[in-house]
């Protein structure tokens, strides 16, 4: 593709804009969108200043429906132990600080999470290694409850194929 400023060079810079439903895309060459610079550039996007409004609105859609339910109102999270890292740090930074902040904040992520990706819960691809540790414990899980379901409907029999079945998944 062409550069649609100076007609010589090959565009290697995509803009999109989209103005009441209107598509409207430029390509430039890299020289040319280094000149207009500021002028096609409308706003900056920063991540982080993204992450905090998404967990602002996550927080009052929360206390809105808290209202309506009369649930107690929320309660702050202090810092993590780990890394002492605050959740308006992390609004702040766009950053967890170590693995643990993923428990510490759950209740404040979860809603982000689902409001960024649609779901809480990984449904894309997995690398190979954890592929089959994640199915094995996926099968664990199921048998472990249906395991449970024949024991609190005395279906003895069953319970012991599930127990016999949990042993030769979860191996020697």
């Amino acid at each position: 593709m062409i550069c649609e400023s100076c007609q010589k060079n090959t565009a290697t810079v995509h803009l999109t804009e989209i103005v009441q439903k209107q598509k409207k895309e430029l390509h430039l060459c890299e020289d040319c969108a280094r000149d207009k610079g500021d002028s096609i550039v409308k706003g900056t996007f920063s991540v982080n200043e993204y992450l905090g409004n998404l967990a602002d609105a996550a927080k009052k859609k929360a206390e809105k429906g808290g209202e309506k339910t009369r649930a107690k109102p929320a309660v702050e999270i202090g810092p993590c132990p780990a890394c002492g890292l605050t959740f308006p740090d992390f609004k702040a930074s766009g950053r967890l600080g170590c693995y643990n902040d993923y428990e510490h904040f759950k209740r404040e992520l979860l809603p982000l999470l689902e409001k960024i990706h649609g779901a809480t819960q990984h449904t894309g691809r997995v690398p190979s290694q954890v592929g089959t540790k994640m199915e094995k414990q996926k099968l664990l899980a199921i048998l472990r409850k249906d395991l449970n379901q024949a024991i609190q409907r005395e279906e003895y029999e069953r319970a012991a194929e599930l127990r016999d079945k949990i042993k030769n998944v979860e191996g020697p």
